[in-house]
């Protein structure tokens, strides 16, 4: 196995989950993606653009190129799952409080493994650092909660309602507010984390530019080649502008777009 033959060192990002790489030989210009203009009538996966030093260069969206969800997809769908998360334990705790105004059986779970946020945060796996730091303040907070139905119920099968109420009522007022502040500042903090990037590769021989979306560069170093593998056994996501390659330093495969595939799109 030996270095890509090339002088240039590779830049890698991660894209969706997987580690990609592009010729540092090509790069323009890495920034934040801010005042995109918009280009009506171009391909789904064409972002927009923007105007660098009085050129206008073409975004793509490069995780809808490559068929994945894009990075507002992502977020979209997270913020309408841990809303209607946020929701259930609003409606949980209102209902274990009229179970005891109305003395009558409290059907919803007091297993937090078992509610429908339980079961999502028990399986839910991500290799994003930050949404995991995120969820894992979730666990004891959402267990207490959990914890308040236990009790409650234990009350008032010792016809104790008077004190059963008063324990929901301070759970209102305590761990139902910091589920909703962990709700709410997980969607915020996760979103303001998913800030884009954009790789500029240009061809300055014949006046060509393209912008590349990137959830985070990662390393710029050389890579090796991959002499075992084939794209298809490491991936699904197969396409004719990538190719394979491996990380020196733990092996990991990555993906290696040919820039002038995009340069010349």
């Amino acid at each position: 196995m030996s270095e890509l033959e090339t002088a240039y060192p590779w830049a890698l990002f991660n894209l969706e989950q997987g580690i990609y790489g592009v010729s540092s030989q090509y790069i323009k210009a890495i920034f934040k993606i801010e005042n995109l203009i918009k280009m009506p009538g171009m391909p789904h996966y064409m972002r927009g653009a923007v105007n660098m030093r009085g050129k206008i260069v073409p975004i793509i969206d490069t995780r809808k190129f490559y068929g994945f969800q894009s990075v507002a997809e992502e977020i979209n769908g997270l913020t309408e799952l841990l809303g209607q998360r946020k929701q259930d334990h609003i409606n949980w705790i209102r209902e274990l409080e009229d179970s005891v105004v109305e003395n009558r059986e409290f059907k919803l779970t007091t297993d937090p493994h078992a509610c429908a946020f339980g079961k999502w945060y028990d399986h839910f796996e991500t290799n994003d650092n930050t949404l995991e730091y995120l969820l894992r303040k979730f666990d004891a907070p959402h267990k207490r909660i959990h914890a308040v139905g236990v009790e409650v119920r234990k009350l008032v099968d010792q016809g104790d309602r008077e004190k059963a109420f008063d324990v929901v009522r301070k759970a209102k007022n305590s761990e139902l507010i910091q589920m909703i502040k962990l709700f709410d500042s997980l969607v915020n903090d996760f979103a303001e984390s998913k800030r884009e990037l954009a790789i500029v590769l240009e061809d300055p021989k014949q006046n060509l530019e393209i912008g590349l979306t990137v959830d985070r560069v990662i390393a710029i170093e050389p890579i090796l080649e991959d002499r075992e593998n084939t794209l298809d056994s490491v991936t699904h996501k197969s396409h004719e502008s990538l190719g394979l390659a491996k990380r020196s330093k733990d092996q990991a495969p990555v993906f290696t777009i040919d820039e002038k595939y995009f340069l010349n799109l």
